[in-house]
């Protein structure tokens, strides 16, 4: 960030990590291109920085690069081999980041490195050439074509690869111009649809037309059938005789004199006053006869023209309707017509789409075929990779199977954007459905207008209907007018009335009247002609009618207009996705006939030269790179070692944090099996001995026949072939040097796995120490707090103390005023005796009196009876008070015990939420007892309630038995007597009345029941029967009782039994705890042993590799200068078959062996894995063990409360069983954790035994690694 570049080589120097990333996924070398920092990035590239790393939204440093605009940091990165072609998350590559920032210089930077890329491709593509064919028989033809065959199978590869990434971009740009068209398509269809919610507007505006020319048009009907009435009047007038048709015709001129009066003035106000006749102004002058006739003749004619013209007016506007009603009709067609073809254009779109889905399909199906061939092709490499195996050519596999993963990499990529499609078909088809949803409205909406269509056609013709009748009702009226007055009838007419005149100057009078009625009539008429007028005036002029009729005109024109436009549009949009589609078609079969000629040419002459200086090159950054990879490796070593130090270190503070602790029987088990393992292992070591010292043997026989070989070729070769043979011999260890190169690859890399192993185990440590810090924390409790605790839970014993002493002095009243009760109860009774006897004096002998006494004497001992149990039943709930209060006790002594050792030590959660627990359920127990005793308070209340209510009502009875004694004739000295004892009574009644009336308010529920008791006792005095039944039922219920007593105090002793047994079986475990500590100790100074001896194994090993990475930089060396002095010969290539063909025999030899020993481990495996299931079946057997003996306590812990008096000796008890069980489980688990490090430190050794060399002491080692990885699986 600050351009520091001097800062920054330090900080590599000195072990920095160059791709480490921040928050946002962004490593150094995005952050200084996003600066633009070129030194920078070309420095972090040299250290190593990866240029193609992305950050959390996938994009690279070349994105951001050329987002901001830094050219230099652009051309460093490409340079470098950065990747144009990678798509971040939104899918966009570095040229549109180019395109944002408007900077022509990176997008040519842009644009030559894609073109040199495409070159290098197509000359990867080219095959060699006929000159690079004759150099087959040359010394390196080995090497030569394993790179030939490798570098083919690599360019098929990655053609391949190209074509298929080449062919998803193709089918994502057309399904892009899909879905652009889709979208086109979609707006086509909104403004269609905008279109016919425009035309229904107007088809609305229309409908409100119609109904307003409706409305005309009945105002009109009703003008002529006003019209037709007065026809119909007039001919009634006309058709008179006698003397009634002259009365009659007089009436009528006069009548037509005034209305052609009305008319005149009120449709002709523009005539002048000199142009009226007199007879108008008078027309019933008698001065002038045939100036009237005349007159009345103008009349006729005048409003026979008003009714023409009417006539004339009512069949234009007829016309009108009629036209004005087709034209509708047409504009109702029109729509239909344009609906349908909404709907054809729909369907044609709808079936586009149906077919552009079905070609994406196709595709989709087609990509999946030649996904599978991909498959098939991997396959075959398969095979092939296995049949090169069995040859032995094993770097070649290994190579191969890297460019697998890598095809495998590519295949998951490829699949990911096949699902992509998917993804977008899918939404296509919802496209599709949401299109085919459209058009079922448009539908709709088609067969509504064409029901309102239907529906107006009906209209019309029953409109055309009716002004065909009113036609004809016209022709009537105008022949019956033509009819009516011909110029003969009207002169005899004007004879008639010269005669009649004399007639008529009698009549005046009733003419005068009637004249009186004809004008109410003419102003009705008058009224209705205004009404005529109005809605004359509120219709639509013809003009206004024209102007709206052009502007619909005009809107239906411009609409089909827009209509053809869109459909030549659509039709032009098909004709060019046809033509993408035969493009794309015709660049598919390009791109495949250009695949198969670039699979059947060969690499040029000038590209095998490239070739070979490139793999020198590759040769010495190889060199580079392996010095590289062994400081690394020392470097990870030490940290490594820092890593296992603070393991040991983290391991050590766990370990004083948790206690140990491994059950005997499972330890016995264990030892068994180690033991017996220790056997086998002594079996296979003796054996593996035997085969090694076997196989010692064949080397030196094989190394004495090879030098005695030496020797002979020294002897029998000249020094020149000697040489040559050493240039061989160099060139094997070329070859081995690669295998060992990629093998120390292997191991850097599983080192680093390895590494990062660790560090997530270190940073699983570090979180236990945290969780465990966190559980002392939450589990652990300050003094503070837990004295805060106490002290409330004392003040809340405190408080139920007081409650108790409450209720007992409660309890205590209420017991008193029951004595009280039933004192004053007696002595209601020796009153009422009394009363009775003096009753019974009065009209009975003396005999049944005394016999009374003996009765109520009876009743008074049961009622002492009573009264004694009442005093025992308080006698016993006194002494369960007294119980409750020597518990208090005990709890507030052991309260002050637990206070005192919580000062002295830390006290656990653990215990003090099971004392509170302890606390809480005996506060439960005592709020249930004072739960009771309010019960039995209250039962109390309410008998003394009872009491009072039947004190009350014997004093009402007394009352009673003294009135009936005034009313009756008793002796004085009775009299007396009772006077002086009913005195005595009330008085003392009156005190206890005084006092319980405070009580009676409350003692209102119980009063009902006493009541009823005080009754019977009045109807009949309880019998002796019935007495001793009762007493029957109260004896058995108390032996009922004793029984259950009894069966609990059985209980409780059986409780006490196993209470007994679980102690000794505590005692048991604790010895047992002893012993496995004792042998804990031996185990642990065996486990240190065998640490200290694979430590030094580790040691031993690492040595061994610091020689073989010293012997391969010396090889390398010699490979370099071998490398320089290089010629061909043929008997050196006889030598190289023979070597190899004894390497290969070495290597079958060794993997036979290594298949013997995997096989042995695998039976060794097994049988560890049944081992560890038995201990796994052993460690659930103690747990349900603990959680039988936990059930246990928990019972036992329930039978103290329940118990009335337990003692300190089992609280006691309870509680170390409590904390044994406790201490148990965490050794349990402290076991678990440390059988986990043990193998967490066998691990460690797996490393040195994954480097291939199988020594006996590595063999014994992987063996034991191998048990401890099943004893975690399992």
């Amino acid at each position: 960030m600050a351009d520091c570049p001097s800062s920054i080589q330090l900080l590599c120097d000195h072990g920095a990590s160059v791709n480490a990333k921040d928050v946002d996924g962004r490593t150094p070398l995005v952050l200084a291109t996003q600066m633009s920092r070129p030194t920078i990035c070309q420095l972090l590239i040299d250290r190593g920085a990866d240029v193609n790393s992305r950050d959390k939204q996938n994009r690279t440093a070349l994105m951001l690069g050329c987002e901001y605009g830094c050219r230099d940091a652009v051309e460093v990165l490409i340079k470098n081999g950065a990747d144009i072609s990678l798509l971040d998350a939104l899918g966009h590559d570095s040229s549109y980041y180019a395109r944002i920032g408007d900077n022509l210089d990176i997008l040519t930077l842009l644009k030559t490195a894609s073109e040199n890329t495409n070159k290098g491709r197509e000359l990867w593509k080219k095959g060699p050439s006929l000159q690079q064919r004759n150099l087959t028989h040359m010394q390196d033809e080995v090497n030569v074509k394993s790179h030939q065959r490798e570098h083919q199978n690599i360019q098929d590869l990655e053609i391949e690869n190209e074509d298929l990434k080449e062919r998803l971009r193709k089918i994502q740009q057309e399904q892009r111009i899909l879905l652009d068209k889709v979208n086109g398509l979609q707006l086509q269809l909104n403004e269609e649809v905008m279109v016919a919610d425009d035309l229904e507007s107007e088809r609305e505006k229309l409908k409100s037309l119609l109904a307003a020319k409706e409305k005309q048009h009945e105002e009109s009907l009703r003008t002529i059938e006003a019209l037709k009435n007065r026809f119909k009047y007039f001919e009634s007038d006309h058709l008179g005789s006698g003397s009634h048709f002259s009365n009659r015709k007089e009436d009528m001129l006069l009548k037509q004199g005034q209305m052609y009066m009305a008319d005149s003035q009120c449709t002709s106000p523009g005539i002048p006053a000199h142009m009226q006749s007199r007879s108008m102004l008078r027309p019933l002058e008698l001065s002038l006869p045939s100036q009237t006739s005349y007159s009345e003749n103008e009349i006729l004619k005048k409003e026979l023209e008003a009714m023409r013209t009417f006539c004339e007016s009512a069949k234009q506007d007829r016309l009108k309707l009629q036209n004005e009603l087709a034209h509708k009709v047409a504009e109702c067609k029109a729509l239909a017509l344009e609906c349908e073809r909404v709907k054809e254009d729909s369907d044609e779109q709808i079936k586009q789409l149906e077919d552009a889905l079905k070609d994406v399909q196709k595709r989709m199906y087609e990509s999946e075929g030649k996904v599978k061939q991909m498959q098939t092709h991997f396959l075959a490499l398969k095979e092939h990779l296995t049949s090169e195996a069995a040859s032995g050519n094993h770097r070649l596999t290994e190579e191969l199977k890297d460019q697998l993963k890598d095809m495998k990499a590519k295949y998951e990529g490829a699949s990911a954007e096949v699902g992509k499609l998917r993804n977008q078909i899918k939404q296509n088809e919802m496209i599709v459905e949401e299109f085919k949803r459209d058009e079922g409205k448009l539908i709709e909406e088609n067969k509504r207008l064409q029901k309102e269509l239907s529906m107006c056609e009906m209209e019309r013709e029953k409109k055309g209907r009716k002004v065909k009748e009113m036609e004809g009702q016209a022709k009537e009226l105008l022949a019956k007018l033509a009819l009516s007055i011909p110029a003969e009838k009207f002169e005899n007419m004007k004879s008639s009335l010269s005669n009649e005149v004399n007639e008529k100057a009698k009549k005046l009078v009733e003419m005068e009247r009637e004249h009186e009625k004809s004008l109410s009539e003419i102003r009705q008429l008058k009224r209705e002609l205004e009404n005529v007028k109005a809605k004359l005036a509120q219709h639509i002029k013809l003009e206004e009618h024209e102007q709206v009729k052009s502007r619909l005109e005009q809107k239906s024109g411009e609409l089909g207009k827009k209509i053809t436009e869109l459909t030549l549009k659509n039709q032009t949009l098909q004709k060019e996705i046809e033509k993408v589609y035969l493009d794309n078609k015709l660049l598919k079969e390009q791109a495949h006939n250009l695949t198969i000629e670039m699979k059947n040419h060969y690499v040029p002459l000038k590209v095998s030269e490239d070739m070979k200086k490139s793999h020198d090159a590759i040769i010495d950054d190889l060199n580079r790179k392996v010095l590289d990879v062994t400081q690394k490796y020392t470097e990870k070593k030490l940290e490594m070692e820092k890593l296992l130090l603070e393991n040991d270190s983290l391991s050590k503070d766990v370990n004083r944090l948790e206690t140990v602790f491994v059950p005997p029987e499972k330890h016995e088990k264990e030892v068994t099996a180690l033991k017996s393992s220790i056997v086998e292992l002594k079996k296979q070591l003796s054996e593996l001995k035997k085969k090694c010292g076997e196989d010692q043997e064949k080397i030196h026989a094989l190394t004495s026949e090879n030098s005695n070989l030496k020797k002979m070729m020294s002897n029998e070769y000249v020094p020149v072939k000697t040489h040559e043979e050493i240039k061989m011999t160099l060139n094997n260890t070329l070859a081995k040097t690669n295998k060992e190169l990629l093998d120390v690859k292997k191991k850097f890399e599983d080192i680093n796995q390895e590494f990062v192993k660790i560090k997530d185990k270190n940073e699983i440590l570090k979180r236990n120490l945290e969780n465990t810090q966190n559980q002392i924390k939450a589990e652990y409790i300050s003094l503070a707090e837990h004295e805060a605790k106490m002290s409330s839970l004392s003040q809340s014993m405190r408080k139920v103390q007081d409650s108790n002493a409450e209720i007992l002095a409660n309890y205590r009243k209420g017991q008193e005023e029951i004595v009280t009760l039933h004192a004053e109860i007696k002595a209601q009774k020796k009153e009422l005796d009394t009363i009775q006897e003096c009753i019974k004096v009065k009209y009975a002998p003396i005999v049944s009196f005394e016999e009374c006494e003996r009765k109520f004497k009876a009743t008074e001992k049961e009622l002492k009876d009573q009264l004694s149990e009442q005093t025992q039943k308080y006698s016993v709930s006194e002494e369960e008070v007294k119980k409750n209060k020597q518990e208090n006790d005990r709890l507030k002594k052991e309260i002050f015990t637990l206070q005192k050792d919580l000062r002295d030590k830390t006290v656990l959660i653990e215990k003090s939420h099971e004392m509170e627990r302890a606390l809480s359920r005996k506060t439960d127990e005592l709020n249930k007892q004072l739960k009771d005793l309010s019960q039995k308070y209250a039962e109390i209340k309410n008998v003394k309630e009872k009491l009072v209510e039947e004190n009350a009502k014997q004093t009402s009875e007394i009352l009673a038995v003294q009135n009936l004694l005034q009313k009756q004739h008793v002796p004085l000295e009775q009299v007396e007597a009772l006077k002086k004892s009913l005195n005595g009574t009330i008085e003392n009644l009156k005190e206890e009345l005084k006092n319980m009336q405070r009580c009676y308010e409350k003692e209102q529920q119980t009063v009902t029941k006493l009541h009823q008791l005080l009754e019977n006792q009045k109807n009949s005095s309880v019998p002796l029967a019935e007495h001793l039944q009762i007493k029957e039922a109260f004896e058995k219920e108390v032996g009922i009782i004793k029984a259950s007593l009894r069966e609990k105090e059985e209980e409780s002793q059986n409780k006490m039994e196993e209470v007994s047994k679980l102690q000794s079986e505590v005692q048991n475990t604790k010895q047992a705890l002893k012993k496995l500590e004792t042998r804990e100790v031996v185990d642990l100074s065996k486990y240190k042993a065998t640490k200290s001896d694979l430590e030094t194994q580790i040691s031993s090993l690492n040595e061994k590799l610091a020689n073989l990475n010293r012997k391969y930089e010396e090889v390398c060396e010699e490979v370099l200068h071998a490398k320089k002095k290089e010629i061909s010969a043929k008997d050196e290539k006889e030598l190289l078959h023979f070597s190899i063909e004894q390497e290969i025999k070495d290597q079958k030899e060794r993997c036979d062996k290594s298949l013997t020993t995997i096989t042995e481990l695998q039976r060794r495996i097994q049988e560890s894995a049944k081992q560890i299931e038995a201990k796994d079946n052993k460690i659930t057997e103690l747990l349900n063990d603990v959680e039988r003996l936990k059930q246990a306590l928990n019972g036992l812990s329930q039978l103290t409360y329940t118990s009335g008096n337990p003692t300190k000796r089992q609280s006691q008890l309870i509680d170390t069983l409590q904390h044994q069980v406790k201490s148990l489980e965490q050794q349990l688990a402290d076991a678990d954790r440390q059988h986990q490090e043990v193998i967490a430190i066998y691990r460690t050794h797996l490393l040195s035994a994954a480097q291939g060399h199988m020594d006996e002491d590595v063999q014994e080692a992987l063996l034991q690694i191998i048990q401890m990885r099943q004893g975690l699986v399992c």
